[in-house]
């Protein structure tokens, strides 16, 4: 092998490896935190079907007011924040709360940035809060909800 080939081997292949491991890195991070936002969400959902008589929301702007009915929803609480980490099928959850649909589709909920984990799931956790009421875990009742924002909103 050519001296000009082993320098050119021995700055490509680790620059090449550094440039994977950060890949890596970064989309794995992009993952967890969608992971979490779509369990947070899951929870939100929840909570507004259940102050809304059974009825899921319809869009994104519906579950403004709600980043506090949950522990799991990652840094910045938002629904804006949540929106450009995972997709919500809205029609699909009015349709199965409606009737009109027998199941929810396997991605009602589905990450849209990183490496795709799930800490739970979204299509059974809905199916069973929708057919039994069975909350999904993590998801907090509207009183303690309103205390965690007055404090975190730094109230008196």
């Amino acid at each position: 092998m050519r001296q000009r080939t082993k320098t050119l081997l021995w700055i490509a292949l680790p620059t090449l490896i550094v440039a994977c491991l950060g890949w890596t890195a970064i989309n794995l991070q992009r993952g967890i935190k969608s992971a979490y936002y779509e369990w947070g969400v899951t929870c939100i959902i929840a909570s507004y079907a259940e102050d809304h008589d059974g009825s899921p929301p319809a869009n994104w702007d519906d579950l403004v007011g709600y980043e506090y009915h949950t522990k799991y929803l990652p840094d910045p609480r938002t629904m804006d924040a949540a929106a450009q980490h995972i997709s919500v099928d809205f029609e699909s959850l009015v349709a199965f709360a409606n009737e009109d649909i027998p199941d929810l589709p396997a991605d009602v909920i589905t990450p849209i940035q990183g490496i795709e984990q799930h800490w739970i799931h979204p299509k059974t956790t809905l199916e069973r809060y929708f057919r039994d009421g069975e909350r999904p875990h993590g998801s907090f009742d509207g009183e303690y909800a309103k205390q965690l924002r007055y404090y975190a909103e730094g109230g008196d």
